[in-house]
């Protein structure tokens, strides 16, 4: 009898270790379950950090164009190549004048480029400042930086950044809100006609120059192109910076002497005789329609008399300027 209890009571304790070794058991496996669910929830955690760190950073580039089309695609191509991911092209051409649509339209499908129509606009409207005013509007919350050129104006980087973002990224532009590019003004006043090759293999002479061009930054709690006078750059109270990331005068379109530290906007102003007529005739965007028209006609006026002993321009001049408007008095 004694035996037996020896016996039960050695099961017993058996039966308590098998118990506790099992609790034990599975109170491991649930603390290393808790602590594998909370390693998958700080990895999750982790990954969501750097999503927002690598998130897209996105560049568009607002521009108004007009007659355009023997540049658009070069244009197109130039600032894709350098990173922008969109590119909004504002139609200003007249009612049924050339379209964009016909030499970069494999450009619009990938929706790498939006043409916005901006056909028949009221004779009252300035409509490069109409065009910025809505990109900006429209766009930008949607990216980080937009710039804002025109489609005679090429950016060129210093050789140290491989694309726009890698530029924009740079440390020296951390408290920017709108960086200043100076223009840099190449023409080829000695040829008469246009010549087909590419703008930036056609003219290499230039000079400096103290305009400049703007690229904002994104997500300003005001629109950026309110009460503007200027399509150069805002008069909003931002803070502006030179291509080096100097401080400069937030409501001035010139940066004197030109600062060409980091990037140029290489503004082929003019291409040759030729399409800087057609460039008199069209009229200029910032104005209205009727002072604008005052304006052509009077440069028309100062081109005639400068070429009066020249043969060639002269017939250039008729051939472009045929409109009774341009008839000297």
């Amino acid at each position: 009898m004694k035996n037996k209890n020896i016996i039960e009571d050695k099961c017993h304790n058996l039966e308590n270790q098998y118990k506790l070794k099992s609790i034990i058991i599975r109170f491991n496996l649930a603390i290393r379950n808790k602590f594998k669910k909370l390693r998958i929830i700080i990895l999750l955690i982790i990954l969501l950090i750097l999503l927002l760190f690598l998130k897209s950073f996105r560049v568009g580039l607002c521009v108004i164009g007009k007659n355009e089309n023997l540049y658009v695609r070069e244009f197109v191509e130039h600032y894709l190549k350098i990173g922008y991911n969109k590119i909004f092209i504002y139609d200003n051409n007249d009612k049924n004048g050339e379209r964009f649509d016909e030499v970069i339209n494999d450009y619009i499908q990938k929706k790498l480029v939006q043409i916005i129509n901006f056909r028949e606009r009221s004779s009252d409207s300035r409509p490069i400042f109409d065009a910025y005013k809505d990109c900006y509007s429209r766009n930008n919350n949607a990216y980080d930086w937009l710039s804002f050129f025109d489609m005679d104006e090429f950016l060129e980087l210093n050789k140290k950044y491989k694309s726009i973002q890698d530029f924009l990224n740079d440390k020296i532009f951390k408290h920017c809100q709108n960086i200043k590019i100076n223009w840099q003004l190449y023409k080829n006043d000695k040829n008469l006609y246009y010549e087909n090759k590419p703008l930036q293999q056609r003219i290499t002479q230039f000079e400096d120059n103290k305009h400049i061009k703007s690229t904002v930054r994104g997500n300003l709690p005001k629109n950026y192109w309110k009460n503007i006078g200027t399509p150069h750059t805002s008069t909003l109270n931002y803070v502006s910076c030179s291509s080096s990331g100097k401080l400069v005068q937030f409501d001035s379109s010139f940066i004197f002497p030109p600062d060409y530290s980091n990037a140029k906007l290489k503004h082929y102003y003019y291409k040759s005789f030729e399409e800087y007529c057609i460039k008199i005739k069209r009229g200029k965007s910032d104005f209205p329609l009727n002072v604008s028209n005052q304006i052509a006609y009077q440069s028309f006026k100062r081109l005639y008399e400068s070429s009066k002993n020249n043969t060639e321009k002269l017939k250039i001049i008729k051939k472009i300027f045929n409109e009774s408007i341009y008839e000297l008095k």
